[in-house]
């Protein structure tokens, strides 16, 4: 039974066994994996949305996202498989699959049974990191991935993480973050916290502007500089983009990928990307962006466990008791509601 007080669940259940009135998988990109995590030739067993998958690079670099077994008799085509050119190997029986799920060679016959095909999910690989798009009822992309330009980004800057330790938040949760402007102040050890601007929708795209003051600050923020500005950017149902800058670096935007896919009911990954693009007019020295960036990219790593103690524990609140401080909570979940499948899913 779903025990419930006021409007809070807690017992942890609903109707797919989470805390969440709403089906765990939504629709959007999501983050698979890094680039490094699979070399030319490479293979990687995944699993998500609580489907066995494949990662496989073709010889010439492409990145493919697969169903794993074989529908042959079933082999898991992570492990131990091949790859020759831009086909995957079956270890079981070596049947090969090209990277648009074809099968294009049976040993010892010409007679390739013309269903034979495993299921390639659309994936797109940039800016270091590999997307594979997810519909609960198989649909193509119904938008595309926003084009960024991060050809200033300095090499040697930031990191890169897969968390596996933050429970499993819904996605909605995860990227909620980025209009609730109270939690900046008590998580993140900054003061005053608020929209700057706007909340701007544009179908799959939410941006929250947001600025920042120094914990220490006591002008009001008519009166005050922000230390921080920050584009919020979510992306469908399983990504954010935040692009940061400050007046105490000039010429210099901190970029932050944020992805959060489910394993499955009760596990979520969470990865992270973090870099900094420098403008063409910035008035600082290599060595000086190089020492900004030893000092930021050790305190964005901790950051990530701020929000990330607090995801296992939390119950959500269907209707909460917000306050004038608090951002457009209700406004991005009803934007968000678009990414949950149909209820008959």
């Amino acid at each position: 039974m779903n025990v419930m007080t006021g409007n809070i669940s807690t017992d942890g259940s609903s109707a797919w066994g989470t805390r969440y009135p709403f089906h765990p998988y939504p629709t959007g990109w999501f983050m698979v994996g890094f680039s490094e995590d699979v070399a030319p030739k490479g293979v990687k067993p995944l699993r998500y949305f609580a489907r066995d998958l494949v990662l496989f690079r073709t010889e010439e670099g492409k990145a493919v996202v697969a169903d794993a077994h074989c529908p042959h008799l079933g082999a898991h085509l992570g492990y131990d498989s091949k790859v020759e050119g831009d086909t995957i190997t079956c270890p079981f029986h070596a049947w090969r699959y090209n990277s648009a799920g074809k099968c294009v060679h049976v040993p010892f016959t010409k007679m390739i049974p013309p269903q034979a095909r495993i299921n390639v999910w659309p994936t797109v690989e940039r800016s270091g990191i590999i997307f594979a798009w997810h519909d609960l009822d198989g649909r193509e992309p119904s938008w595309q991935l926003p084009d960024y330009d991060e050809s200033t980004r300095r090499e040697g800057t930031g990191f890169h993480r897969l968390h596996d330790d933050f429970g499993g938040a819904h996605p909605q949760d995860i990227f909620e973050n980025a209009v609730d402007f109270a939690h900046f102040p008590g998580v993140h050890s900054v003061g005053n916290t608020m929209a700057a601007g706007e909340l701007q929708i544009n179908g799959p795209i939410l941006l929250s502007p947001i600025k920042m003051y120094a914990p220490d600050e006591t002008k009001p923020p008519e009166e005050a500089t922000p230390t921080s500005l920050a584009m919020a950017e979510v992306v469908g149902g399983g990504l954010a983009r935040v692009a940061s800058t400050s007046p105490m670096m000039p010429g210099l935007t901190n970029i932050s990928w944020v992805g959060a896919t489910p394993v499955d009911e009760k596990l979520t990954h969470y990865r992270v990307s973090f870099f900094t693009l420098v403008a063409p007019d910035c008035p600082l020295t290599g060595e000086q962006i190089d020492q900004i960036d030893q000092v930021m990219t050790p305190i964005q790593c901790r950051e990530q466990y701020s929000d990330g103690k607090i995801w296992p524990h939390k119950a959500y609140v269907a209707r909460p008791m917000l306050s004038a401080v608090d951002g457009p909570i209700l406004k991005y979940r009803e934007w968000y509601s678009q990414f949950h499948p149909r209820p008959s899913n």
